[in-house]
């Protein structure tokens, strides 16, 4: 089998609903782009990656797939590992971090997708075997929104079986980071697990040390699950302040590009709860040693991901081969490039989503893609600001 071309499709659709941050503040006019790469084959079988950059700067996803396209026509798509190799040494002057490890990664996950259609098994299985029937999934949502609003969502997540859910406390004053999480701990009651994600991998202007540590400590009495970047995403020495001085279970890592990046985050004692993404950090392969290296310290894993159902179904491969995976995001905004690629519907119950079954990462181009979800220049992701007030 040889490859016979490396595509990138960008796809746009409505995201979210009226009044969500994400609809009304990110993205142009409420649409949402992907970037989808499919490897193809002279015979016949196509694999299917995402890179979550895609979100930001589509248009550059493409160029980086053409070049990389270059170096990829007429090998072997079975030498997974090779061929990112291969990649990664042919961009490694201009490219090691960032943007072009993360497409790189979308390739690769391409590639595992179509090895694992040749092959006939879950992709999991490549990646060193299932080690999880069923893993815990929570509600990724609670934008800042109206209270009665965020009420509806919030119980809707518990009706769904949810045991955990994650709101964002971004754009908002420490008083109203406590106002919130009060409110969603009322709503949630006891039982419930409550997240909070401070993003400040977009924020304009981060935390200081001391507005992070006076706002972890505001949300102690709240029983949180975990704070996510309490910090701006390379101060990692903040991150370990933060954990060092506080009491409440601290996470990151989903912009990490690389293992040395990943590696910073951990000598650095940085966080309690490592999240990576298959779809950011440059593939499954790099996913997997990510997760080695987590566990040799003793630190487990909670999978990011806010891609489209690809890069979902990548990380979810990635998770269920990874013993020291203990939960996974599952975003909740509806969006119809996360369904409609999934060859089956994911098997959720009991808020926890079990190990997928079918070949490949267990995805498919939607019929008519390009026509249905036409791409729209300018729908990318990009922080216009917020009326709330930034932590003083």
């Amino acid at each position: 089998m040889k490859i016979t071309a490396v595509r990138c499709l960008l796809l746009s659709a409505p995201y979210a609903t009226p009044g969500d941050l994400e609809r009304e503040l990110c993205f142009a006019e409420g649409y949402r782009t992907i970037s989808v790469i499919q490897v193809e084959t002279d015979e016949g079988l196509t694999g299917l990656g995402e890179t979550y950059l895609g979100v930001f700067a589509p248009e550059a996803t493409r160029e980086l797939v053409r070049q990389f396209e270059v170096e990829l026509i007429g090998s072997d798509p079975a030498d997974v590992s090779g061929l990112r190799d291969r990649l990664r040494t042919a961009c490694y002057y201009w490219g090691r971090f960032g943007m072009t490890p993360a497409v790189i990664g979308g390739v690769e996950m391409a590639l595992w997708d179509l090895r694992g259609k040749a092959l006939g098994v879950p992709v999991h299985q490549l990646l060193g075997g299932r080690v999880h029937d069923r893993i815990p999934a929570y509600a990724s949502g609670g934008n800042n929104k109206p209270f009665p609003e965020l009420r509806t969502e919030l119980e809707a997540f518990v009706r769904g079986g949810y045991r955990a859910v994650k709101i964002r406390i971004n754009f908002l004053s420490p008083a109203q980071i406590v106002e919130k999480v009060a409110f969603c701990r009322e709503v949630l009651g006891a039982t419930i697990d409550l997240a909070v994600d401070a993003v400040q991998g977009v924020a304009r202007k981060p935390w200081t040390l001391k507005e992070s540590l006076a706002v972890v400590r505001s949300l102690e009495p709240y029983r949180v699950l975990w704070v996510e970047e309490p910090c701006e995403v390379t101060d990692y020495a903040g991150f370990a302040e933060v954990r060092r001085q506080t009491g409440l279970p601290i996470a990151g890592g989903e912009t990490v590009t690389s293992l040395t990046e990943a590696e910073a985050y951990l000598k650095a004692g940085a966080l309690d709860l490592f999240q990576p993404d298959a779809a950011m950090l440059g593939g499954l392969g790099l996913f997997r040693e990510v997760a080695q290296m987590c566990a040799r310290d003793g630190v487990n894993i909670a999978v990011h991901t806010w891609a489209g159902g690809v890069g979902i179904m990548g990380n979810y491969h990635a998770a269920f081969a990874s013993k020291n995976c203990v939960i996974l995001e599952l975003p909740n905004n509806p969006y119809p490039l996360r369904e409609e690629f999934l060859v089956e519907p994911l098997d959720v119950s009991d808020g926890t989503v079990h190990a997928p079954t079918a070949p490949g990462l267990g995805v498919k181009l939607p019929v008519d893609a390009e026509r249905r979800f036409p791409y729209r220049p300018g729908s990318f992701y990009r922080v216009l600001g917020h009326p709330g007030r930034r932590a003083t």
